[in-house]
């Protein structure tokens, strides 16, 4: 009865393959399986700047014009004001008001901050008026990151 001879080098073939299997199953597990626990992500702290409380409209002649306070901005760092952005929601006066309703608002405006400001300098913008329109108006300051601040009052303006 002949009986299977095997040589050396397939024997060895063999196992260096089978080493190789467990290998990768067990890098496999430990890229995958990890430990089990992972924690809900968590976005990084992130420094905004403060918002402006005294923003003011009025018409000017034939313009509106928003007028606000630097007070309360920090000066320095990540929380320092490069500048604001306006925003406005309008509609036509005779419209109804609806209370409770959510306020669309536009971006209409940049204001750009090159210097370091006085903490009482008045910033303001301007732009034409449109008779016969309600509308509100905020600013947000925005960081050198690009990062918004907190919203400013409502402003309220009403034209004839």
């Amino acid at each position: 009865m002949p009986t299977a001879v095997t040589t050396g080098r397939r024997a060895a073939g063999r196992r260096g393959g089978m080493g190789r299997g467990v290998l990768s199953v067990l890098i496999a597990l430990l890229v995958l399986g990890g430990c089990g626990i992972k924690k809900s992500p968590k976005l990084p702290e992130v420094e905004t700047p403060t918002g402006i409380k005294d923003l003011r409209a009025m018409v000017v002649g034939e313009d509106i014009l928003l007028e606000w306070t630097t007070e309360g901005l920090e000066r320095q760092g990540e929380k320092a004001a490069q500048g604001f952005y306006v925003y406005r929601a309008d509609e036509p006066a005779d419209a109804e008001v609806c209370e409770g309703c959510p306020i669309l608002f536009r971006r209409v405006g940049l204001v750009k901050i090159y210097r370091e400001l006085d903490p009482k300098e008045v910033i303001s913008y301007r732009e034409p008026k449109r008779s016969g329109v309600r509308y509100v108006f905020k600013v947000v300051a925005f960081n050198p990151q690009g990062m918004l601040g907190e919203d400013s009052n409502l402003a309220r303006l009403t034209t004839d």
